[in-house]
């Protein structure tokens, strides 16, 4: 191939990536899968996630087509498995416990309070449990 042919060959590819181990498909017409024609016969639960990924990278300003290899490499691993996905609430309180931790500064236990809705006793549970955790890491168990 020319180099010129080679440039071509090379735009007229950008969008058909080998994410998804067929180097010959389009993302364009893979993306098309996921609209509710009937034809294709996507899985719902399938269907679903993908809008999840695309909607989520797209707030995130990546590019949606990403979502495709994401949705990829989660039927590669996890397909075929029946699991339990947790709804997230413990990785929600943690996310609040650290975002309370990094903005307390030893005077906004009550600001802290009414932002996150939460009583001061629990703020301040919060900060020893996150302290506790910091010097664990700090100081190594002797013991």
């Amino acid at each position: 191939m020319t180099q010129s042919t080679n440039r071509k060959h090379s735009a007229a590819n950008e969008d058909n990536a080998d994410w998804v181990g067929f180097d010959s498909l389009s993302l364009d017409d893979i993306d098309r899968m996921a609209d509710d024609d009937e034809s294709y016969r996507w899985p719902e639960t399938m269907r679903d996630i993908y809008d999840l990924f695309k909607s989520e990278l797209t707030k995130q300003d990546i590019d949606p087509k990403i979502a495709i290899p994401l949705l990829h490499r989660l039927c590669r691993e996890f397909g075929g498995l029946q699991m339990y996905l947790p709804r997230g609430h413990l990785l929600e309180i943690e996310m609040m416990n650290l975002s309370i931790w990094h903005e307390f500064n030893g005077k906004n236990v009550e600001d802290l309070a009414r932002k996150y809705n939460k009583s001061m006793q629990h703020i301040y549970r919060v900060i020893a449990k996150m302290r506790k955790r910091e010097m664990k890491t700090r100081q190594p168990d002797l013991f």
